[in-house]
């Protein structure tokens, strides 16, 4: 029987679309992963470029700070999946839709347009099919064994870059999608989430608990059974998934499926080497491992896309058991950290779509007409706009208003009701029709007991919010600004003038700085992160805990408790309140596989 072919772009396929379309920057300079490189794209995200002038980057020589040069090996894109609205729909499919060359498109339309693709996506559904190994372009390299270990070998031998440098503790995957499934069942769900590079064969996960996603219900279900947990993490994935990770999808139905519903044709899977899993075979690399439930390892800091740094919590160790690539791979990366970013834009799509859609068509509330979830500094999930036809009944405002705060648990702290002359992404009009439209005695209403979710760990005896309006000043100390240091960000600027860029101007905050929650240790992860000595970091965190000792997935680890490592004697010295562990660390040997 014939390989069925690739009926849907992969990576490479939009990178040359992106670049025809003149939505993407090719770097061929050198760039260091460790030092510039996301700087370098930050630059488009604090400086006067409009949304609609910002474009994708494609870095083709890409170096470290060990004086390792990548290029014609491994290459890095940023911003490629949406790095605006436009690249968004291209990505989406929809650039035959709306002229992507244009100055602008129009973003309300666009979003209308986005909604009927998922909605359209979740009720016709492709069945993903099978190809062989031999034939699947992710497994061209299959890297097990000895192969992956060494300072030179397994993921120490690919440009995984650094996000927040100058905060940041080691190179992060920010836009690898975890391939999951149930204990006791086959469906296969993508979820993106940050991931911490440990060492050769190590990798720490965090899976978000508050938003109630299968990945981590999965790992419940594995925890309560007693049994180990395979995963794959896929990187560089065909667009059409990449715009999955992020999405909230129906949980019966694989999410290989809904993505060949966003193509209209099957996408090809691949049986995993060394774990029973399928991926995308015209993925870039495949990263494959197992996790024992029993077991976390501390993770973070990163910066996130609330504003703030994400400091150091325990998460999911992944022993890694295979690396499978094409010869020539490319990294997907993500701008998040404080809004504006790429994840900005692809959440505040996303999301805003599927309100759209659970409102009007769920729901039944047919007045609705826009939904847009605020972007900027804000970071997408704490302020949600809902446009209203004119003398929509009060009852219907209201209806929408309640359910836009329950779809997602975390998302939808403020939320405002506009009507149709109100353009919700201006936050100026917003803001005037809260000053002159509503009266807070009868049209504001305050609820308790919403989910902290995707935002700065909370501290203290908090463990909810509230919907409300709140003094935004600082209460207790928060973690630092989620953007490189300002010396970072000066360097790239350097490099942004020296590729012939247009220049930049910033327009907001443009670098990062301390806010009080943060210690020397972490000062000296980041360094060592800058420094290309990321690997004595995964050494320092090397000692896991068991789960039930600390409280499960996410729970913080204090400025005050943190562990220290000494560069100098190699000692690591730990707190007196760290979790007690035997010495002997989990083994993942291949006899753990035999099953397989």
């Amino acid at each position: 029987m014939s390989t069925p072919s690739r009926d849907y772009d992969d990576l490479q396929a939009h990178l040359e679309k992106l670049k025809a379309l003149g939505l993407l920057h090719v770097i061929d300079i050198p760039i260091n992963k460790d030092r510039n490189l996301h700087p370098f794209v930050r630059w488009s995200y604090v400086s006067q470029l409009e949304s609609s002038q910002r474009k994708g980057f494609y870095f083709t020589n890409v170096t470290d700070s060990n004086g390792v040069n990548y290029q014609g090996d491994c290459d890095v894109c940023v911003a490629t999946t949406a790095g605006n609205e436009k690249i968004y729909a291209v990505s989406m499919g929809l650039e035959k839709e709306f002229d992507v060359t244009l100055k602008d498109v129009d973003v309300p339309a666009l979003s209308q347009a986005i909604a009927a693709k998922w909605d359209h996506a979740f009720k016709n559904p492709v069945a993903a099919v099978e190809i062989a190994s031999e034939d699947a372009p992710v497994h061209e390299i299959v890297l097990t064994g000895n192969d992956l270990l060494g300072d030179t070998k397994g993921l120490a031998s690919l440009p995984i870059p650094n996000n927040t440098p100058g905060f940041d503790t080691a190179p992060y995957f920010s836009a690898g999608l975890w391939v999951t499934k149930p204990v006791d069942g086959d469906r296969e769900n993508f979820s993106q989430n940050r991931t911490n590079v440990k060492a050769s064969n190590r990798v720490c996960a965090m899976w978000l608990i508050q938003t109630g996603g299968d990945a981590h219900n999965n790992w419940v279900g594995y925890k309560q059974a007693g049994k180990k947990m395979p995963v794959a993490l896929v990187v560089g994935a065909p667009p059409c998934l990449q715009l999955i990770g992020p999405q909230k999808t129906p949980g019966s139905i694989d999410d290989l499926d809904i993505a060949g519903g966003l193509v209209g044709a099957a996408i090809r899977k691949v049986k995993c080497k060394t774990v029973p899993l399928f991926v995308p075979a015209d993925a870039n690399i495949v990263i494959e491992g197992w996790i024992d439930p029993e077991f976390l390892e501390m993770e973070a800091p990163f910066g996130e896309s609330h504003g703030y740094m994400s400091v150091e919590e325990y998460n999911h160790s992944v022993e890694v058991t295979a690396i499978t690539r094409r010869k020539h791979a490319v990294i997907t990366s993500m701008i998040s950290q404080m809004a504006p970013s790429e994840s900005g834009v692809i959440k505040r799509l996303n999301y805003g779509a599927v309100t759209l859609n659970f409102l009007k068509n769920t729901l039944g509330i047919h007045q609705v007409q826009k939904v847009d979830l605020h972007e900027a500094m804000v970071g997408v999930s704490r302020f949600t706009v809902i446009v209203f036809q004119r003398n929509t009944p009060k009852t219907e405002i209201w209806r929408g208003l309640r359910a836009a705060t329950v779809l997602m648990r975390s998302v939808g702290k403020i939320t405002v009701a506009v009507d149709e002359d109100i353009d919700p992404t201006n936050l100026e009009e917003v803001v005037w029709a809260i000053a002159y439209r509503a009266h807070p005695k009868q049209d504001y209403e305050i609820l308790d007991y919403q989910a902290n979710g995707h935002a700065p760990k909370l501290r203290g005896d908090l463990f909810w919010e509230s919907l409300v309006m709140i003094d935004a000043t600082l209460k207790y100390d928060m973690a630092p600004i989620a953007l490189p240091k300002k010396e970072f960000m000066l360097e790239a600027k350097e490099l942004w003038e020296k590729a012939g860029l247009p220049p930049v101007h910033p327009v907001r905050k443009w670098f990062g700085y301390s806010l009080g929650d943060w210690c020397d240790e972490w000062d000296q992860c980041a360094r060592r992160a800058v420094e290309g000595q990321w690997l004595l970091n995964g050494l320092r965190t090397q000692r896991l805990v068991r789960t039930d000792d600390v409280g499960g997935p996410t729970t913080g680890v204090g400025r005050h408790s943190t562990v220290i490592y000494d560069e100098t004697t190699g000692k690591i010295t730990y707190p007196d309140d760290f979790p007690h562990v035997d010495e002997a660390i989990p083994d993942f040997s291949a006899k753990d596989l035999s099953e397989f």
